[in-house]
């Protein structure tokens, strides 16, 4: 038995005119995450660009993006990676955020507006998730990287 392989659904490919919709002065976590390593999962790909193109929104917003019932929604990405909606994308942000801060030098402003948050609910939300303040984070990381460690 051959297992089908099937190509990845880009966002453009379910929403033509996506693209359009943002201006282009305005930059998206899509454009300045420095990796992105699809899932093998079309689906939660197409979730995670969404995420990264739109930033912090309700799991119902984006269920409504993929055209599908919020209910629905949220059982099916729990059922594909074992945590809910509300639950994935915050965790997918921390995550962003963690790359942005260690990886660049933007202001916790600009992080904050990359994903739709100001600057101090982007605080809030990364103590909150990570459990350190943002400027904190960014210290440890910085120096452990100049000596050469790295911290999990």
């Amino acid at each position: 038995m051959t297992t089908l392989e099937y190509p990845p659904i880009r966002p453009e490919m379910v929403y033509p005119g996506l693209a359009e919709t943002f201006s282009k002065e305005h930059a998206t976590l899509s454009e300045v995450l420095l990796e992105n390593k699809p899932s093998g999962n079309s689906y939660m790909d197409l979730f995670a660009d969404l995420i990264r193109t739109h930033g912090k929104l309700t799991a119902k917003q984006y269920a409504l993006m993929l055209g599908a019932d919020p209910r629905k929604f949220e059982g099916a990405i729990r059922c594909m990676s074992g945590i809910g909606a509300l639950d994935w994308i915050n965790e997918y942000l921390r995550l962003a955020a963690c790359d942005l801060l260690e990886h660049t030098k933007l202001s916790f402003k600009d992080i904050g507006k990359l994903m739709g948050l100001s600057a101090s609910s982007f605080s809030q939300f990364f103590r909150a998730y990570q459990h350190m303040e943002p400027y904190r984070y960014r210290s440890l990381k910085q120096k452990n990287l100049n000596r050469g460690y790295h911290l999990p």
